[in-house]
């Protein structure tokens, strides 16, 4: 094995969380498709302006396999997000993730030993056949032992061989002796010798993805186009960690012939136990219905041990193996939580089969192939079954998303469109709700959790081009890669090919070649702020507090509403309480040294509901849960009343906190967040200036700031003359020549609790002329200290400035608040001075 590695020292664009890493087939072994992880892309950055392809690393070989990733592994000393791709030339490769130019893998491995050679495809007119055969099945890869499990395939003195083996991920060595595939059992079908079949490398094909579970590495096989005395075999094998070694071997035609494990060249399914695996056979023999062990074109539950448990087998199935309509073209999908597993083939019938109870067979004695009988669905014993000809012929996986308040699984049939059933109680909708006009592929969906905005189908389609819809309305297409061919074009589009979505990437395996996309001109985060994060969730920045950031998901809204900060030690601005994002939401803080501990504090005010109850979220930190069922207002003690929940956490191994916010009733909800070193206490909010000059609506005047430190209200302008006159120390005109006006706050902080004030408030009505037009209310910490004011009535005519004067006291957070309530038209104020 020759092994070739290339130490870089450059950093990776970005630091990947852990929950990044995709080590196995379509993310899961439930083979759902789901890459529900994905913080970065997004339904409103995923378009030509923002997103396209951003490198494109030759391989040596076609690469049929879906790739893997692995975040933050070091090689060759430096740390790398890391793609993992293997040829049909039988070599493994390792590439930078986040490079922006094709420049030398971090390291390449070829399996083939001395002398021997990738197997050529010397079949004519089989279609289903690459020229040349090396690694098809998808590696698997144990991230708590930094273990690659991969298949290579390889001509030796005229001999096929098939080999097991272990890589480490960080060198592409092998870490134990690689294991020759063979196995024998009992048995009296097709090829058998004295009672016995033999595993046959020159017609078995390794196709399907590799599974791990139970603490073993599953590999299942098909044929090279029905050609030979074939069986659907499942090999499981051990790992002592000094050498590998075979476990269990089952065939599913033990005494017939077939039953190749196609799967669209998917993977077998295993549930979250690892205790159940899962598959589809092809055309083959049948002889179950009767106590035989022969599973030609069936749904099978094995054991871990690769006992048979259960099976669902067609009523049609004679009919099926007859016409070469293999069920097990498509590859099977499990929804866990539903214990139900959807599949379908060449037929284009779609079957929803129990994983409990999956059905067994049923037979029809009024069957005729070919005939009307043969179109119904009422004769299998299962959960669910749609007509033939639902969608076309199946050769994919379906996909399945939970978003948005729906769930809905994607069927892509082959050279056709890609269709979204809605999923609900268990069943399908009888038809497509939308469909894509691509042709083939096999869908995957990419969101941030249940996220709204973040849901993305996924599809390289026939043609090599990426595409990238709307989950609810696969009419509506955010992207693909023709949109900008010069720029994100890729060709040499490889069968069965099943995209990564992941750390703000998408990644393909093609002809001679992986491509890898994402958005464009990303760059490494900004290190934090001195002294940590301060964000104002869904509000402005306020003082030291910055502006919303950080955020995926979610709602942003105000109030006006008056807080209550009594009793809660270093507070926020009460106007950070007036503001909040809701749904289902996540926060990510970079740029911080990894394992680092921090302080979170979230800070919280229930401003919408009263009573305790109405609602109730789940709040995790770097995927530990943090806040289980948390009601503000129990929390509180009262509505419109701050708390604080601190904890603290460790930066993960890229330097980030990510903070996810799960809504159980209503909406979860967060006002503020702070992300501080552990060493370092809250900052302060800074002093103000001895006075505070504020234009309201407009902008800076001399010494008097643009409009600043407001929630609500709208500014506006105008060119009118103001008549200054009888007034004592007024503002420049300019100050009455802009206002704010609606329903607003004011919010100056950074005073001595209890700290007296004289507070000036300036005004001139240049809209209205009659007395009163404009009626409003004005309140300094909760008092009322204009009532039903009226600016012509107070100053004596329009266009001429006012000023009311007051003495208040800061609140115990050290602040002034001050809120204009409108009675008639809209409140205004045109300059706030408080000396």
């Amino acid at each position: 094995m020759l092994v070739s590695t290339l130490t870089l020292s450059a950093p990776a664009a970005h630091a990947a969380a852990a929950d990044t890493a995709v080590t196995t087939y379509r993310n899961d072994n439930a083979r759902d498709g789901q890459y529900s992880t994905e913080t970065q892309l997004t339904q409103s950055n995923v378009n030509s302006t923002q997103f396209g392809k951003r490198v494109q690393y030759p391989a040596d070989g076609q690469v049929y396999a879906q790739p893997l990733y692995l975040p933050n592994v070091t090689i060759g000393g430096s740390v790398h997000d890391v793609v993992y791709a293997a040829t049909e030339n039988d070599t493994v490769y390792a590439f930078d993730a986040d490079a922006t130019s094709a420049g030398a893998p971090l390291w390449k491995t070829s399996l083939l030993p001395s002398g021997a050679t990738a197997v050529s495809n010397t079949v004519t007119g089989c279609g289903d056949l690459q020229p040349i055969i090396g690694i098809t099945g998808t590696p698997a890869i144990d991230s708590s032992t930094n273990t690659m499990y991969v298949v290579s395939y390889d001509s030796e003195g005229g001999n096929e061989v098939y080999r097991l083996h272990a890589l480490d991920v960080t060198t592409g060595q092998d870490k134990v002796p690689p294991i020759v595939i063979q196995a024998t059992i009992p048995g009296t079908g097709a090829g058998s010798v004295n009672g016995m079949i033999s595993f046959d490398p020159k017609t078995e094909r390794q196709r399907v993805g590799l599974v791990l579970a139970n603490g073993k590495v599953y590999l299942a096989f098909s044929s090279f186009c029905d050609i030979g005395n074939y069986h659907g075999w499942i090999l499981a094998y051990s790992n002592s960690g000094t050498a590998l070694s075979l476990a269990n071997a089952y065939t599913d035609t033990t005494n017939g012939s077939q039953g190749g494990i196609w799967g669209g060249d998917g993977a077998l399914v295993a549930d979250s136990t690892g205790a159940n695996l899962y598959y589809i056979s092809g055309n083959g023999t049948f002889d179950a219905n009767t106590g035989g062990q022969d599973m030609g074109d069936s749904f099978v539950r094995l054991n871990g041990s690769l006992q048979r448990q259960d099976y669902f087998t067609p009523f049609n199935e004679q009919c099926l193996s007859n016409a070469d309509l293999d069920l097990g073209a498509g590859g099977p999908l499990l929804i866990q939580g539903s214990n139900a597993l959807i599949g379908g083939g060449k037929e284009g019938r779609i079957y929803v089969v129990g994983t409990t109870n999956m059905g067994g067979y049923t037979a029809d004695s009024a069957l005729t192939c070919g005939g009307t009988e043969e179109n119904r669905t009422d004769v299998d014993k299962i959960q669910q079954e749609l007509a033939p000809g639902t969608v076309g012929a199946i050769f994919s996986v379906p996909a399945f998303w939970n978003g948005n308040g729906q769930q809905d699984v994607y069927i892509t049939s082959e050279n056709g469109s890609t269709s979204e059933f809605s999923w609900s109680g268990g069943k399908l909708s009888t038809t497509p709700t939308s469909k894509t006009t691509a042709n083939g592929g096999d869908p995957v969906v990419s969101s941030n959790g249940t996220a709204a905005g973040t849901g993305i189908v996924w599809n390289l389609d026939s043609g090599a081009v990426l595409h990238a819809y709307d989950p609810t309305n696969l009419t509506h297409e955010f992207y693909d890669s023709q949109q900008n061919a010069a720029r994100d074009g890729v060709s040499g589009y490889v069968k069965f090919s099943s995209v990564v979505v992941t750390n703000g990437e998408v990644i393909a395996g093609l002809s001679s070649s992986v491509a890898i996309f994402g958005l464009l001109g990303t760059s490494p985060p900004p290190p934090p702020p001195p002294g940590g994060f301060q964000v104002n969730s869904g509000g402005p920045a306020v003082g030291t507090w910055s502006a919303d950031e950080d955020v995926t998901g979610g709602t942003a809204v105000t109030t006006t509403k008056t807080v209550d900060l009594t009793g809660v030690t270093n507070p926020a601005p009460e106007a950070v309480y007036q503001s909040n994002h809701f749904g289902n939401f996540t926060y990510s803080f970079g740029g911080l040294t990894a394992g680092s501990s921090q302080t979170i504090r979230l800070h919280f005010a229930e401003t919408y509901w009263t009573a305790v109850g109405s609602r109730i979220f789940n709040v995790s930190i770097n995927g530990a849960q943090v806040l289980t069922n948390f009601d503000i207002v129990s929390a509180a003690g009262a509505a419109n009343k701050a708390v604080i929940e601190q904890f603290t956490a460790n930066a993960d191994s890229g330097g980030r906190v990510t903070i996810q916010f799960a809504t159980v009733k209503d909406n979860a909800q967060v006002n503020g967040i702070e992300v501080l070193p552990s060493s370092s206490p809250p900052p302060p909010p800074p002093p103000p200036p001895a006075s505070v000059l504020i234009n309201s609506g407009g902008p800076a005047v001399g010494s008097w700031s643009a409009d600043a430190d407001s929630v609500g209200g709208t500014a506006v302008t105008t060119t009118k003359t103001v008549d200054l006159t009888g007034v004592t120390s007024p503002a420049p005109e300019a100050v009455y020549q802009s206002n704010r006006f609606g329903n607003f706050t004011y919010t100056i902080s950074g005073y001595t609790a209890g700290q007296s004030k004289t507070i000036r408030l300036h005004f001139a009505e240049t809209y209205w002329t009659a007395v009163g037009s404009r009626i409003f209310n004005v309140l300094i910490n909760g008092t009322k200290v204009l009532t039903n004011f009226d600016i012509v009535s107070a100053a004596g005519a329009a266009n001429k400035a006012v000023i009311e004067q007051f003495t208040a006291n800061a609140d115990s957070s050290g602040k002034f608040t001050i809120q204009f309530v409108t009675v008639k038209d809209n409140a205004q104020v045109n300059g706030i001075e408080i000396d």
